[in-house]
């Protein structure tokens, strides 16, 4: 059976959301006599900006591949709950995705072979149940259905991928003399976290330089390489270009500046 379950959503850790969605896996496994030792969560985030969309997508893709095959990712970061949006469970060479159709598995999409299916809502949800608490009520017996190995059909049907919500994440823009990066993520550490690939770097093998508001910037390997609050750019553990601040904020001194690469003879 599959053992490992991910969890990520906007539920935050002061309330007692997290660990209902768990109890209610547990006991629908329990209902169905289901061994349990084997079974473990993983808490990957609850702390995405509620109803961020964006966000969880991004922290997923940054994080899904290094999990075991078989494990189910459970998303809850979801503003259209109790709507007529879709819920999903997507399936992939290894691993299925449950959670709402929004866009959260957009990055997904992309970069596996993607077979969707709709959860038949009618199949899954038991009265009493709340229309604005759809991680309990929906999601968690859909996780302990697939933890179970009940067969997809029993409460989903398979649809076509045009049905689904893509949101838009656009590569770096052409310029005259190189590329316009944008910032898909900020972390923690206020680092500026861009769309810019190291294998986009190596497909160009060309000199390039970094300007971070038209100011050329250094590229280090590591912060330790720069004086403490030194501006550079680096390549994250994700392989995407971060403008950061050694032992500072990228974030707080910045905002949101124009990032651009300029390749040397680009555009001669």
């Amino acid at each position: 059976m599959y053992k490992t379950v991910v969890l990520l959503t906007d539920f935050g850790i002061e309330d007692h959301y997290v660990g209902v969605v768990k109890g209610k896996i547990l006991q629908e496994l329990d209902k169905k006599g289901v061994n349990l030792t084997s079974l473990q969560f993983i808490d990957l985030c609850h702390q995405v900006s509620p109803q961020d969309v964006r966000r969880a997508a991004l922290t997923l893709f940054f994080s899904y591949r290094y999990f075991p095959e078989g494990t189910i990712f459970l998303c809850v970061v979801d503003p259209g709950v109790g709507t007529e949006r879709k819920a999903l469970v997507v399936k992939t060479d290894k691993y299925f995705f449950v959670g709402p159709n929004n866009g959260i598995f957009s990055l997904i999409y992309q970069t596996e072979e993607c077979i969707p299916y709709e959860i038949e809502v009618s199949k899954v949800l038991r009265p009493p149940y709340s229309k604005t608490f759809h991680g309990r009520d929906l999601f968690a017996p859909v996780v302990s259905f697939l933890l179970a190995e009940e067969p997809l059909e029993s409460f989903s049907k398979k649809i076509s991928m045009d049905t689904l919500v893509k949101l838009e994440f656009k590569p770096p823009q052409k310029t005259e003399k190189g590329l316009k990066l944008a910032i898909w993520y900020v972390d923690r550490f206020g680092n500026l976290i861009t769309n810019f690939s190291q294998e986009l770097l190596k497909a160009k093998n060309k000199p390039f330089k970094i300007l971070v508001n038209h100011r050329e910037v250094p590229l280090v390997k590591t912060y330790g390489e720069a004086k403490k609050g030194d501006l550079v750019a680096l390549f994250g553990s994700e392989g995407l270009l971060e403008i950061a601040i050694n032992q500072g904020s990228a974030k707080e001194v910045l905002g949101e500046p124009e990032i651009e690469i300029i390749f040397e003879n680009e555009g001669v």
